[in-house]
């Protein structure tokens, strides 16, 4: 049974534009919530209602927000690209703006889904697969925030009695990604038949696929309704793949040269980690869910679209 009514935050992003999209696939009445600079799918208009919002203090979004929602999914965050480290924005944005909407929520009566990120956790000393209760970052501006916000809209939500899940998202791909980051620059590049600099690809990562993605955050939603309380998930594979083996893959899937995929003609970012794995067993264990899109075929899914897309 769908949600019927619910609220998205950062519907503007990647992950955000897919979930609206499901969403009202099923029927569910939407209201987004989005920065007024920010760009919405133009057929959204007369299918979603838009709320323009610039102040995300508590105050700013009580004035706002007067009808209640059933369920709302939190997506927003302050830091993902490698230039935004303004402290005061990413403290305002990913934790004190989610700390607000869950107290909206207890108001309401309402559940919230909150999207967290594997950039939460701390690089581990060994190749072992991250579980939820593995140490968290605390030395990297952006993961630690997100954990911050994590924790502090988790324990909101306990003393209140609110509805709380917490999906730290592991590494999310698919048609939509911003045209900065690995898969958009490498089909452009690779269907033009250019040369694509890219890092020496050694980070080992946890690829999951935009649907996988999706799904599990709408089963967070039913297990809400059927079960109250808190819990905190990783959406993983548990499958290691270096950005290298990515990289390849997308290559084989386009036909191109492998000596198009320029390795090490950019420096790592200082936020890379050389291992970020993550366990999805206790989601499996309490959803039943688990990754139905292996690489490749989400690789060539997401190839398919984004060409045609570019195409445009």
């Amino acid at each position: 049974m769908p949600v019927a009514n619910a609220l998205v935050t950062g519907a503007s992003g990647f992950i955000g534009v897919h979930l609206v999209e499901r969403l009202l696939s099923g029927g569910t009445r939407v209201t987004v919530l989005v920065r007024s600079s920010s760009e919405i799918p133009k057929d959204w208009h007369d299918r979603v209602t838009v709320l323009a919002c610039d102040d995300f203090s508590e105050r700013g979004l009580r004035q706002l927000l007067r009808a209640p929602v059933e369920t709302v999914f939190h997506l927003a965050a302050y830091g993902v690209r490698p230039n935004h480290r303004d402290v005061d924005e990413m403290l305002a944005i990913n934790v004190g703006f989610s700390a607000a909407l869950v107290r909206l929520c207890a108001d309401w009566r309402a559940r919230m889904i909150m999207a967290g990120t594997f950039s939460e956790y701390r690089s581990p000393s060994s190749r072992d697969l991250l579980t939820e209760a593995s140490p968290l970052e605390q030395g990297k501006l952006y993961g630690s925030s997100k954990a911050a916000g994590g924790l502090m809209a988790s324990a909101i939500a306990n003393s209140s009695d609110t509805a709380f899940r917490l999906l730290r998202l592991f590494k999310v791909y698919g048609a939509g990604e911003a045209s900065h980051r690995l898969l958009p620059a490498l089909v452009s590049g690779l269907a033009k038949r250019e040369r694509v600099a890219i890092s020496a690809g050694t980070q080992v990562l946890d690829f999951v696929y935009i649907d996988d993605v999706i799904e599990a955050m709408l089963r967070a939603d039913l297990h809400c309704r059927e079960k109250s309380g808190i819990a905190t998930w990783n959406v993983a594979t548990g499958r290691a793949r270096s950005v290298r083996d990515f990289a390849e893959c997308v290559a084989v899937t386009m036909n191109a040269e492998p000596s198009l995929l320029g390795f090490g003609a950019v420096d790592m970012r200082k936020d890379d980690e050389p291992w970020l794995v993550g366990s999805p067993d206790l989601l499996r264990s309490e959803l039943g869910w688990q990754p139905a899109v292996g690489l490749d075929e989400g690789i060539r899914a997401a190839v398919a679209t984004l060409r045609t897309t570019q195409a445009r």
